[in-house]
Formats: structure tokens, sequence, C-alpha cells
């Protein structure tokens, strides 16, 4: 089942109006082929992943329906200046960049990543540090001491056998998942909201769109951990961006920044973006596309 990673609500802020069709449309690029020119799309049909959380994620869907629900008012508050003086719409935006740090490729693919590097050590740790642990395991287990290695390894292995089989089936991520947004939520909470206009050009979105970033001089890093950060952006429109800050604070990009976001959107997606139809990003994206990283 496709997945939404990216709020069909937000991209229908990137959507217009396009030739033959009744309903407005979006402009998705594939970075893994930069050369090639995909159709528009409406957005119900882009931004999806198949399965990100295959195992009882209709109740999640629903978690992160109460936050979707509010964002066409909490946007119409952004794009008439009111947001910042409204707590409730500036809790809802905030809560959106939690959505999509924790509802993303970069999430589960950390997740993956950081099991299967557990797993074999936690393994090895029991085998070495707690074998008197596992023995009195085997025994109340069979009701014989264990012979030699192979046994002890056995009943390792079935100790983390369920826990394996909860990775594989998605039930481990679909419970770590929920708990890390709750968290996202409440470390993002602790933090004012900024909203950044852009005062030329415009803002793309990404599959992977709620980026940490650090500034470091005139350069931009990306995908640190959260408190490593020195902010979290996502952008919300072609011409509007939140951020966390430490108070408040509403501001305008000159085109330079903008194009500097833009670039951090692109190197961090994971296989497309996403601007509105006919966009001048479109040759940005394709030389950016071109020249970054490819990815496994």
């Amino acid at each position: 089942m496709g997945q939404h990673i990216v709020s069909k609500v937000l991209l229908r802020e990137w959507a217009a109006a396009v030739k033959h069709t009744t309903i407005e449309h979006v402009q998705p690029y594939d970075l893994q082929h930069p050369k090639r020119r995909l159709n528009t799309r409406p957005p119900r049909g882009i931004g999806k992943i198949e399965n990100f959380v295959p195992w009882a994620s209709t109740s999640l869907e629903i978690k992160w329906g109460l936050v979707e629900r509010e964002l066409p008012d909490a946007l119409a508050a952004v794009k008439a200046g009111i947001a910042l003086g409204q707590p409730r719409t500036a809790g809802i935006l905030r809560d959106l960049i939690a959505l999509h740090y924790i509802r993303s490729h970069h999430y589960r693919e950390a997740f993956n990543r950081v099991f299967t590097e557990f797993l074999p050590r936690q393994r090895e740790w029991l085998l070495t540090e707690r074998a008197d642990q596992l023995e009195a395991a085997y025994l109340q287990h069979t009701g014989r001491p264990a012979a030699g290695p192979e046994d002890l390894a056995a009943i390792a292995d079935e100790i983390f056998s369920l826990m394996l089989d909860q990775f594989h089936d998605g039930s481990l991520l679909r419970v770590r998942i929920e708990a890390s947004f709750d968290q996202a939520r409440q470390l993002m909470a602790q933090y004012s909201l900024e909203i950044l206009e852009t005062e030329e050009g415009e803002f793309l979105i990404g599959d992977n769109p709620a980026l940490t970033v650090r500034k470091e001089g005139d350069s931009l890093s990306h995908g640190m951990a959260l408190l490593d950060s020195h902010t979290t952006v996502l952008p919300i429109g072609p011409h509007h961006m939140l951020a966390l800050g430490p108070t408040p604070f509403y501001g305008r990009l000159a085109k330079s920044a903008v194009d500097k976001m833009n670039v951090l959107q692109i190197k961090a997606a994971r296989e497309y973006v996403y601007t509105r139809p006919n966009s001048y990003l479109a040759a940005i994206v394709r030389e950016e596309a071109t020249s970054r990283s490819p990815r496994l």
C-alpha cells in the first residue's frame, strides 16, 4: 500500500492548472534520471512510499491525520501573516515539521541501519559478557545444562528471534515510529516557530523535506541529529518555509538563500523533488541532480 511521506495537503501548495486536466498538478523530478521529463501528477499520486509502515498502519495514519486536518487553516494563516500570533496554529506547524521529520525515508533508513548494526553487537555481548546468564536461561528452557558454545548461541538466537520477527514484519518500526513522533513533537515544542518568505524565487520540496541544518560560515550542512542541529526546516509552499528558532520570527529570504535551501532539498531527497508545473527550477534540479552523489 502506498503511503504518503509528503502530506497531500502540503503538496497541493505546489499544484497548478495544466492543459487537458481538470485537477491541479505538481511537477515531479526523478533524481536518479534527471534528464527524463516526467508527466505532471495530482498531489494524491506522488510523495508516496510503498508500505512505509506495513504493520497496523491505519492507527498511525489516524494520528498523523489529526495534524494534517488542521493544515489548510494553518497554511492560510501563514499566507495572511497571522500564524505567529496564534499559539495553536504555531503548534500545528511545529507538529507538521515533526511529522515530516519522522515519516520519512531518512528515518526509516536510519532505523533499519541502527537495528541491523545493534543486533549482532548485542548477540556478541551476551555470548561474551553474559554467558552465565545464557547458561541459566538454557537450563531453564531445556532442563539440561548447555553442552558448549553452540547451545549458548542457540539460546541467544532464540532470545532475539521475537525482536527479529518484529523487525521483518514491520511491527517494531510501527512502535518506534510512533514513539519517535511523540518525542520529536515534545522536543520541537520547546522551540519557537520561524516563518521565512521568499523575496524572490521559489522553494521546491523533496521527498525528505524536513531537514536538520547547521550553518558554518557561509556553508550549510544537513542530516545531523536534532540536538546537533542549529535548526530544522520544512518548505510549506513555493514562497514559505518553516524553521525552528529561539524566538518567534518572520523573515524574508533573498534569492541566494532560497537557492541554498533548494540545493539542500535536492541533496537530501531519496528519489524525487517537486515543483510547480513550468517552474524555472527545472534546470536547477537537473543540474544539481546530475552532480549529486549516487544513492545506493
